[in-house]
C-alpha cells in the first residue's frame, strides 16, 4: 500500500531538504518505488541535491499547465543505479516561481497530482520535502500526508512553532507525527531539552540527529547515505524510516 510522507519545519536551516533527500535514497536502497517531490517553489533545494536527474519539466511547469505531472518526473541520479526512484523538481526555469505566484493555480492540482504520481509510477512511498513554515503547498503537503515528519534544531528557538505546527496538524488530520532533532553538536540531547520538545510537539522523540560536519564538506555534491554509509546520521535517518514504517508515533489526542 502506498504512503505519502512529508518533511516540515517550521524554521528554516533545520537540514530539512537533506534530511528528505537522505530518506528517499535509503527507501529507494531498501527496494521501494520512490519519488521525492519538492514543494518548496521558492526556495528549491532538492535539484542541487540531485543534479544528474534529467529535470526538463518541474512541479511548477505542472501547476501553471505546461506539462502533466508525471512529465515532470525524473528518473532520480544517484550513481547507484537505484530503478524506482524519482524526482519532481519544483522549478528548473528561473523567474517560474514569480510567473507561478503572479498566474495563479488551483491548489487541488496540488493533490491530484501527488494521488497521478503514485498511481501512475506505482509508488510505495511518495516522500513530499516542505517550505518552511506554512504556505499552500506545505499546507497541501500537510493535509495529505500518511506520516508527518517534523525536523527542529536542538535549540529553544525552533520550540517558538511548535505549538502552531501541531495545532495546524490536528486540524488538517495529519496521520502519524514523528519528532527528529537535528545538528545537534555531541550527538545526544540534555533530559530537561528532551522533555521540553516532546512536550512542546506532544510527540515522542523519534531521532536525534548528530551534528555532522562531513555533511558540510561535501558540500551537497554527495548524499551523505552514500559518502558514508555507516556514519551515526545516517543510523538516525534509519530510526525515522523505521518509526514511519512501524506507525508507532502519532499525534496524541
Amino acid at each position: 500500500m502506498s504512503q505519502i510522507v512529508t518533511v516540515h519545519s517550521y524554521r528554516g536551516g533545520t537540514g530539512k531538504s537533506s534530511t528528505a533527500a537522505n530518506l528517499a535514497l535509503l527507501l529507494a536502497s531498501a527496494g521501494r518505488r520512490v519519488a521525492l517531490v519538492d514543494t518548496d517553489i521558492h526556495t528549491p533545494a532538492l535539484h542541487v541535491l540531485f543534479p544528474g536527474a534529467p529535470a526538463h519539466r518541474s512541479l511548477t511547469d505542472y501547476l501553471i499547465g505546461r506539462c502533466e505531472i508525471e512529465d515532470a518526473a525524473a528518473p532520480a541520479d544517484t550513481g547507484q543505479g537505484h530503478d524506482g526512484f524519482f524526482l519532481v523538481p519544483a522549478r528548473t526555469r528561473t523567474g517560474a516561481g514569480n510567473e507561478l505566484m503572479g498566474r495563479g493555480y488551483d491548489v487541488g492540482l496540488l493533490r491530484e497530482g501527488f494521488d497521478r504520481l503514485i498511481d501512475t509510477l506505482a509508488l510505495d512511498v511518495l516522500l513530499l520535502d516542505t517550505h518552511a513554515g506554512f504556505n499552500n503547498e506545505t499546507v497541501t503537503a500537510m493535509a495529505g500526508a500518511d506520516s508527518l515528519i517534523v525536523l527542529t534544531r536542538a535549540d529553544r528557538l525552533d520550540l517558538a512553532g511548535a505549538q502552531e505546527t501541531v495545532s495546524l496538524a490536528r486540524r488538517l488530520g495529519c496521520g502519524r507525527l514523528s519528532l527528529a532533532v537535528n545538528m545537534v553538536p555531541d550527538g545526544t540531547l540534555p533530559d530537561r531539552l528532551r522533555t521540553d520538545l516532546e512536550t512542546a510537539y506532544d510527540a515522542p522523540l523519534t531521532a536525534v540527529l548528530p551534528y555532522a560536519p562531513q555533511m558540510a564538506a561535501l558540500a551537497g555534491e554527495r548524499l551523505l547515505t552514500t559518502a558514508y554509509p555507516h556514519h551515526p546520521l545516517v543510523a538516525g535517518y534509519r530510526r525515522i524510516i523505521g518509526a514511519i514504517s512501524r506507525g508507532t508515533t502519532g499525534l496524541r489526542r
